[in-house]
C-alpha cells in the first residue's frame, strides 16, 4: 500500500514526479540495507514510490510528530531511533538486524538528520554496523529535489517539482570485519556524492 497508494498520493499533491536510474541494480525481493542521503521529510515517500522492495526503515524518534508521514509510520510499524539515550539506539538496531534476517529491506540515512544546504554530510557508524551484522549488501542511492518542494522549514510554502533518485551498483560486505568499517563509511559517502553529482 505504501508504494501504490500512500506515496503516490503525497507526490500527486504536491504536483511533484521522481525520475529514477539504476533501478536494474536491485534485485526484487532480495534484501539490502539501503543508504541515501537524507534532504527532506518528502524522501521516504519518493523512495518508497520508486524502489521495487518492500521497504522498513530506521528514522529518529522525532518524525513520529510529522503529520501523514509520522501517522504512516506508527501505522505500520517502523523503527523509531532516539539517538539520545544509547541503549534505546541500540534496541532500535537489534529490531532492524531482526528485520533482515527475516529478508526484509531496511532504509537508513546515515547523515542521522537532514541536510542544511543539500551537501551529503558526514555518515554515522549505526547503520554499518547493522549491514555488518546481518551480511547482506549496501545499496547507495542519492535523492535530490526534494528540498524544494518539501523544505525542512515549516514555515516555506511547498512547491511542485522534479525528483531525482540514483541507484548504485550493491556494495558487497562478504569478508568485511568492524576493522574496516570507517573505510566501508568513506567508501558509501563518496559513492552517495557521486550519484547525487551524476545529473
Amino acid at each position: 500500500m505504501a508504494r501504490t497508494i500512500w506515496a503516490p498520493g503525497i507526490l500527486f499533491l504536491l504536483s511533484s514526479k521522481v525520475v529514477v536510474s539504476g533501478v536494474e541494480n536491485i534485485v526484487k525481493g532480495k534484501p539490502y540495507v539501503l543508504m541515501s542521503n537524507h534532504l527532506s521529510y518528502l524522501d521516504i515517500p519518493s523512495l518508497f514510490k520508486v524502489l521495487p522492495n518492500n521497504l522498513h526503515f530506521v528514522a529518529k524518534k522525532s518524525l513520529k510528530k510529522i503529520p501523514f508521514l509520522g501517522w504512516y509510520m506508527r501505522a505500520t510499524g517502523m523503527i523509531f531511533i532516539d539517538r539520545g539515550n544509547h541503549s534505546e539506539a541500540q534496541k532500535s538496531l537489534t529490531e532492524a538486524a531482526d528485520l533482515i534476517n527475516k529478508g526484509k529491506t531496511v532504509l537508513i540515512f546515515p547523515e542521522g538528520t537532514v541536510s542544511p544546504d543539500g551537501e551529503v554530510k558526514r555518515f554515522k557508524k549505526g547503520g554499518f554496523n547493522l549491514a555488518l551484522q546481518s551480511g547482506v549488501e549496501i545499496l547507495p542511492i542519492s535523492i535530490k529535489g526534494t528540498n524544494t518542494i518539501w523544505p525542512i522549514d515549516s514555515n516555506t510554502k511547498f512547491k511542485k517539482g522534479i525528483i531525482t533518485v540514483n541507484i548504485g551498483v550493491p556494495l558487497s560486505l562478504e569478508g568485511s570485519d568492524y576493522n574496516q568499517l570507517n573505510d566501508i563509511m568513506v567508501k558509501v559517502k563518496n559513492k552517495v556524492s557521486e550519484l547525487q553529482g551524476g545529473n
